[in-house]
């Protein structure tokens, strides 16, 4: 195509020079003739574009990793005129892989349908449905855009951790537990016979002097956690994650810990970028998604170390606090910082990420850690899709 243009311009300017030098009927009609040659087809394609319209429709705007979604590209034809040739263009996920090319006959409607599946958690950007035509002999191309095709978000996986207990102090909330001290008076139960160890201050007076025994009012036994989580995205922490299993690994745990946690309607805190973004909360389950976007535009590219914005965050949170800490670096300054978080009336706990067996030396950091009381979770990344 580009040695058809280059052809043409030689061809116009070999004319050029000849009406300029010799005149004549002759040469000027040449001239005349080499212009209008692709000014008719181009003026006349441009027309038939105008009537050529398109849609694109994805069969779900929200998945997860390892699910899959499918795009139709969809071409109508209003014109009486036939088009030879149609070329798909686009530079997002859609097309970016091969070229797609068809035919249109007048009034012909066609479905082009790409199966896209979901390797990684983001924003996948579709391909706008856009078209690309030109003349027969290649002199000239035309591009017209027919549709947006918008976004899909793709969500980590959820997993279950049944070995990971949810942290429960004694605030007043929403989980239910079997210990009495976390009895809330703001929510009956219900009435039942008195029992020993009963205080006098639940006994239902008109409910007793009607039953002639002694009842008593039974309340809903109920407990909510601090529980604050912080998720290493620091650059240095990933340096050998070429493969972004380990950073694809940190924010499906991340998702997974608060999926269950807010499913329980218990208040989370999630820090992940200091100094790029706020902390996010939720303390619903409604609150999920709000969390689940913030995680899937995350990458690991803050600087500083992590530990040390982990000591300065701190500061700022309330004492007897369960801290989840996920992380693929633990060193001396590490250690050091969990043992001062132990020491000043925090639960630390540890989610080791990592993408080999634990070393020997780790596994002696790790024995010092549990030494102090600090629990710790080792996950390993799977190569290619951030298994535990």
């Amino acid at each position: 195509m580009a040695g058809n243009k280059k052809l043409l311009l030689v061809a116009l300017l070999f004319l050029l020079s000849t009406v300029l030098l010799a005149a004549g009927r002759f040469p000027y009609m040449f001239l005349y003739l080499l212009v209008l040659a692709p000014a008719v087809p181009y003026f006349r394609l441009r027309r038939s574009l105008a009537k050529l319209h398109g849609k694109v429709t994805v069969s779900a705007r929200t998945r997860e990793v390892g699910q899959s979604f499918a795009v139709t590209y969809t071409i109508i034809n209003a014109d009486n005129s036939a088009f030879p040739y149609l070329e798909l263009a686009g530079s997002g996920e859609g097309f970016r892989q091969e070229k797609q090319y068809l035919s249109l006959e007048p009034g012909e409607v066609k479905e082009v349908v790409r199966e896209i599946f979901c390797r990684r958690r983001g924003i996948y950007t579709l391909d706008d449905l856009t078209v690309r035509t030109g003349d027969p002999f290649g002199f000239f191309q035309v591009e017209k855009p027919l549709a947006s095709g918008g976004e899909v978000k793709v969500y980590p996986r959820i997993r279950h951790f049944p070995e990971i207990p949810l942290p429960a102090f004694q605030q007043m909330g929403d989980r239910t537990v079997p210990n009495a001290a976390f009895e809330n008076y703001n929510q009956l139960a219900g009435l039942r016979e008195w029992q020993d160890g009963d205080t006098v201050k639940h006994i239902h007076w008109k409910q007793s002097a009607r039953q002639e025994k002694l009842i008593v009012k039974s309340y809903d036994k109920t407990a909510e956690a601090q529980l604050t989580l912080f998720l290493d995205m620091h650059a240095g922490s990933y340096r050998h994650d070429r493969n972004h299993c380990l950073e694809d690994l940190a924010v499906e745990l991340a998702a997974s810990l608060a999926y269950a946690r807010l499913k329980d309607n218990l208040p989370l805190l999630v820090f992940s970028a200091a100094g790029i973004s706020p902390p996010v909360y939720g303390r619903r389950f409604r609150d999920y998604k709000t969390i689940a976007d913030h995680l899937i535009a995350l990458a690991p590219v803050q600087a500083g170390s992590f530990f040390a914005n982990l000591r300065r965050q701190s500061y700022y949170l309330m004492p007897n606090t369960t801290l989840y800490l996920l992380t693929p670096s633990v060193g001396f300054k590490g250690v050091d910082t969990l043992l001062y978080l132990k020491r000043k009336g925090f639960s630390p706990v540890l989610f080791y990420l990592s993408l080999a067996d634990i070393g020997e030396d780790l596994d002696k950091i790790f024995g010092r850690l549990r030494e102090a009381g600090i629990k710790i979770h080792v996950f390993r990344a799977q190569e290619g899709n951030g298994g535990r």
